[in-house]
């Protein structure tokens, strides 16, 4: 089933809002999610900035692709400027699907899958005669995830359609890496900032909608459903702890995995600053500072205190572990592996 939803875009991407919000309008929620739970606790999800804006270059100009030969074992599956899924990457925690479906006149192939305790990344190739090398500027795809036992555990879809499951991933990041006449592969990456994913041992992915921008603006919309099968890797994870105390700053919860580490910590005040969570950095004994890409904040009122959790782009797998925590304005918070 085909929709063309032209107009619908162009009306969300000049309402004056956040620009995540707008983006999700028009292709997935994941940007941007503002949830409020009571009035004594309050969530928000951000995406950093620099990523929204790569959004937007997406749906306004030329995605610049990449087809360099030598590039791409470096960075097959979303290896470059990520060095957590570089290193698992690396490691072998790279699962090759090549599972197949038709639908709709569209063929979707699940080339690759990571899946790790906080990050899910998909990398599919679709061919469709909706891609033109010349004219297409943008893809994406709407999807929703279900365990072993049938139920739904995450979607990545509209706001228009219904979501069943408790939703474990956001900050969805779609990238192209390469494009052909009616032939093209794409790859999202996201990350749960708040839950350990589950096993995906049996689990399903089932994509229902494909999204194609031209140049022009112009989106169409094709409906439809890819079923694929998905097995677990081996999910190794660490926990580390508070070494040192800090004044006003509480640490909740950190743990590395194969390709990141999430970490949530509390701050005493409820006026948290976009810009200064953003600069919050992983730092490794070499010195090697590491930022996330999203964050979930929670604000509890009563206590007058805010929970601010990430994902950092770092491995389980690197040989440096000796770890801190810098957040602006507070000392500098050493992590020890908890034995």
């Amino acid at each position: 089933m085909k929709r063309n939803v032209d107009d619908l875009v162009r009306k969300n991407m000049h309402k004056e809002q956040e620009l995540p919000a707008s983006i999700r309008s028009a292709f997935d929620q994941s940007y941007e999610q503002i949830r409020q739970q009571s009035k004594k606790k309050a969530k928000k999800s951000w995406l950093k900035p620099v990523s929204a804006a790569v959004a937007v270059l997406a749906l306004s100009s030329t995605i610049l692709l990449t087809n360099d030969t030598a590039l791409a074992k470096l960075q097959a599956f979303f290896g470059i400027n990520d060095p957590g899924l570089e290193t698992a990457i690396n490691n072998g925690d790279l699962q090759y699907i090549a599972q197949t479906q038709q639908s709709e006149n569209i063929t979707i192939t699940l080339d690759k899958l990571f899946a790790d305790a906080y990050r899910l990344g998909l990398q599919l190739t679709i061919e469709s005669n909706h891609i033109s090398k010349e004219n297409l500027n943008y893809l994406s795809f709407e999807y929703r995830l279900f365990d072993a036992e049938g139920k739904e555990i995450n979607a990545h879809v509209s706001d228009t359609k219904e979501i069943v499951g408790p939703g474990i991933y956001s900050g969805g990041e779609f990238e192209l890496t390469d494009v052909k006449n009616n032939i093209a592969t794409l790859e999202l990456l996201e990350e749960s900032t708040t839950t350990t994913a589950p096993s995906l041992e049996g689990a399903q992915l089932v994509v229902e909608t494909v999204h194609f921008l031209n140049n022009e603006g112009g989106i169409t919309s094709v409906d439809g459903e890819w079923a694929f099968d998905l097995t677990s890797a081996s999910v190794v994870t660490q926990v580390y702890v508070a070494e040192n105390s800090v004044p006003g700053l509480t640490l909740e919860q950190a743990t590395i995995t194969n390709g990141s580490m999430q970490v949530s910590y509390k701050i005493d005040g409820i006026d948290e600053d976009e810009n200064d969570i953003f600069e919050t950095a992983l730092v490794n004994g070499n010195g090697g500072s590491f930022y996330a890409k999203s964050a979930n904040v929670e604000r509890l009122n009563e206590e007058q205190q805010t929970v601010i959790s990430l994902v950092f782009p770092y491995s389980v797998w690197n040989e440096q572990q000796l770890l801190s925590l810098k957040v602006k304005g507070y000392e500098e918070l050493k992590l020890v592996k908890k034995e």
